[in-house]
């Protein structure tokens, strides 16, 4: 079944109100991957929420699973685990069977809503077979290392660049994408965007740059670089605007001005004083 990469284009902020905040998806897993018989979970953070809430259903049935915190489903075996601190609403799968493959949404009530969709695959072999065959093939997942640099604080109008590199990487063929408040970066759709990449099969390592030119204040926001496993680091970025320095320069500026004002003037009178002096003489 083919991975959902192209959902990120229905996770769109929405903005309510000058003064409310941005309602919009924290980078989660889309593409589940389950044994027959374990419990999934498919991840749905919202940041902003505010006092909207959230709707669970599969793409394939006009019912909701659940609305909130509350199960309409008749189905027991569906639940939903909310953290509030980690502002996710997440949807409990128990004893996982074929039947639940398939795309599933993550709805924000809203006037126009924003959904997220997670595609769920439920792996045929039974839970207690692949712990067997893991076993005996010896088998030790490896979680690969993420690395996000970068400047926190830059001025309006430099360049707005940050480095992604992951380290430990299994399979060369896993690509690196780019968020930005929850929202995926692509050069096609942003002029002043580039991003570039590179791989090393010796070191196994991939590293990705991304770079943003002549930034401004509303290049502000979080920055998430994720691989291909669905691994992520962040980092908070701040662009300064040039209205905030610029007070200082000019009373800087005006300050020598007057400097230099003062000095002339002195001397000014000094001449005047040897005129009137010699004069009087």
């Amino acid at each position: 079944m083919p991975s959902l990469s192209f959902v990120e284009y229905h996770e769109y902020p929405e903005y309510t109100d000058l003064d409310e905040q941005a309602t919009y998806f924290i980078p989660r897993p889309n593409n589940v991957t389950s044994l027959r018989g374990e419990t999934a979970k498919l991840q749905c953070s919202i940041e902003n929420l505010g006092s909207k809430f959230v709707v669970w259903r599969k793409a394939s049935d006009p019912h909701p699973i659940s609305v909130g915190t509350f199960i309409y489903s008749p189905d027991k075996r569906f639940n939903v685990s909310f953290s509030p601190t980690r502002r996710e609403f997440n949807l409990i799968i128990e004893d996982v069977q074929s039947s639940d493959e398939g795309v599933y949404e993550c709805q924000v009530s809203s006037k126009n809503k924003l959904i997220r969709h997670i595609l769920l695959t439920v792996n045929k072999t039974n839970l207690s077979e692949s712990s067997k065959l893991r076993s005996l093939q010896n088998i030790n997942p490896h979680n690969p290392d993420i690395l996000l640099e970068g400047k926190e604080f830059i001025n309006s109008g430099e360049i707005l660049r940050l480095m992604c590199n992951v380290s430990g990487v299994q399979e060369m063929s896993q690509d690196l994408d780019w968020f930005k408040d929850g929202n995926l970066l692509k050069p096609s759709h942003y002029k002043r965007i580039s991003i570039e990449k590179q791989s090393s099969f010796a070191n196994r390592m991939l590293t990705s740059v991304l770079e943003i030119e002549k930034s401004s204040t509303i290049d502000t926001g979080t920055y998430v670089c994720r691989n291909s496993d669905l691994i992520i680091a962040s980092k908070k970025v701040i662009v300064l605007s040039e209205e905030k320095s610029n007070p200082d320069k000019r009373g800087a500026a005006g300050e020598t001005k007057n400097c230099q004002i003062s000095h002339g003037e002195f001397w000014t009178m000094c001449l005047l004083t040897i005129v009137i002096s010699v004069v009087v003489k």
